[in-house]
């Protein structure tokens, strides 16, 4: 029998080992990858730095004591385990996706390149990061002169063939703003940044998306000489006009089934080469959500998520959840990248390799729908075969109560296609957690009604 003293002796010797193990992660070679916080900025235009895109990241320990990278955006933390620093080079590679950073370590600096795709698809935009900033612009030194606070009416490419309407819900409490702007095919996920003077600026990265969104803020509160940018190539100008009222087309309104006579079936290999189609047993009689999705989406990876715990919980049930994934036309290189996108999430369920991304495929895979799909796009099946709902687009976590009301009118779908009572689920599963984003946003509007109060009783 091994002693207690053993025992605590080779605690002591695993403790030590994991803080050499770590020490030697951050120093090489005397080049040190500086603890705490950074700024980080992706130069989206070669061309000028008007569009370079500014993300906060804290290089820190985990619980386990083992070093991570956290990236922040608002109330998201993505951490980054996969990182590593030889001689004076640290490389990068952001969970769920393929992109990648690799920078040069010159004591407070990082300087290098940011691989959307992986470093391997080339492709790269110039970064650089500074340590020991916490202020995401922090160019702009001017205090806000204005509150963005509320719901905006917003107008993408206004006045052209490619104008689109689009939902903002921006909150601010002092400088800084969070929020996040709804679009039929999902969201822009969770925005972080503030107001300097009159200048509205928030920016984002998941791993998919680079997001840098400006614009002036008028007399009137309206936001003016607004500017998008996403990469080199997604551009667009956009303005909006406060507008309490404004509501987009709903998520199940916009796709239909054209004809219910059409049967639903697919046939498409699942991550052992093995074909798996609707109509196989395992799924008779069964409630199916069949989701159109890829593991290039951001908008689909909080689907995922937000599915997870559901068929953990309901898949004994006889809950399935068939998870099709539109890639590249490769099936190894796309089964590598949905494996990644998998297993990072921890999902269980069925994924298979549905074609390439794009709307060819996804249409002959669905061709009973009608209406402009998105990724995700999402189909209800109940135990009779029959189509309940379709859904296109995904409000995910980042746009605070829109998600809440999503996830009741989903419990309340998979009642009814269980043909059972609200007690199907526990009652974990009736208010999805509140990322601390969401929580936010509830302080910060209750903080304003405070305010308004205050002010009409003086």
């Amino acid at each position: 029998m091994i002693s207690r003293a053993k025992i605590f002796h080779l605690f002591l010797l695993t403790i030590l080992f994991a803080g050499l193990q770590s020490i030697a992660t951050a120093q090489n070679n005397g080049v040190t990858f500086k603890m705490g916080n950074w700024v980080g900025v992706i130069q989206l235009n070669d061309a000028n730095h008007n569009s370079d895109m500014p993300f906060n990241f804290v290089h820190t320990y985990n619980r386990n004591g083992k070093q991570v990278v956290e990236i922040v955006n608002a109330g998201e933390r993505i951490i980054v385990t996969e990182f590593s620093l030889k001689e004076d080079t640290l490389r990068m590679k952001l969970p769920v996706f393929q992109s990648e950073i690799i920078a040069i370590i010159l004591g407070n600096q990082l300087i290098g390149t940011y691989y959307p795709k992986g470093r391997a698809e080339g492709n790269g935009y110039k970064f650089t990061a500074t340590a020991g900033i916490t202020d995401r612009f922090y160019q702009y030194k001017e205090k806000a002169a204005v509150n963005v606070t509320g719901k905006y009416e917003i107008t993408e490419n206004p006045g052209t063939s490619d104008e689109a309407k689009t939902l903002g819900e921006f909150f601010q409490i002092g400088d800084l703003v969070t929020g996040s702007i709804l679009t039929t095919s999902g969201d822009y996920r969770y925005l972080d940044g503030k107001v300097s003077g009159r200048k509205f600026m928030v920016s984002a990265i998941d791993g998919a998306h680079t997001l840098l969104i400006t614009a002036d803020v008028s007399a009137d509160g309206s936001l003016i000489n607004g500017k998008f940018v996403g990469s080199r190539k997604w551009k667009s100008e956009w303005k909006g006009v406060k507008n309490p009222t404004f509501a987009l087309p709903k998520a199940d309104e916009l796709v239909t089934v054209s004809d219910p006579n059409i049967k639903f079936n697919f046939a498409f290999p699942d991550m052992e080469g093995k074909i798996v189609k609707l109509s196989d047993p395992r799924f008779n009689e069964k409630v199916v959500i069949i989701q159109a999705s890829g593991s290039w989406c951001p908008n689909c990876m909080d689907e995922v998520r937000y599915y997870k715990p559901i068929y953990d919980e309901l898949h004994a049930k006889g809950l399935e959840i068939i998870t099709l994934c539109f890639e590249t036309k490769d099936y190894e290189k796309s089964k590598q990248r949905i494996l990644r996108f998998r297993d990072a999430i921890g999902a269980k369920f069925v994924f298979l390799h549905a074609g390439e991304a794009g709307s060819k495929d996804r249409a002959a895979a669905f061709p009973m729908l009608q209406g402009p799909m998105a990724f995700p796009s999402t189909v209800f099946i109940d135990r009779k075969g029959v189509i309940r709902k379709v859904e296109t687009g995904f409000s995910g976590p980042g746009t605070g109560q829109h998600y809440l009301d999503f996830a009741d009118a989903t419990r309340n779908l998979l009642n009814s296609c269980f043909q059972r009572n609200s007690s199907l689920f526990k009652k974990r599963l009736l208010h999805p957690e509140l990322p601390g984003n969401t929580l936010l946003f509830l302080f910060v509007l209750l903080s304003t009604c405070i305010v308004s109060l205050i002010q009409n009783l003086l």
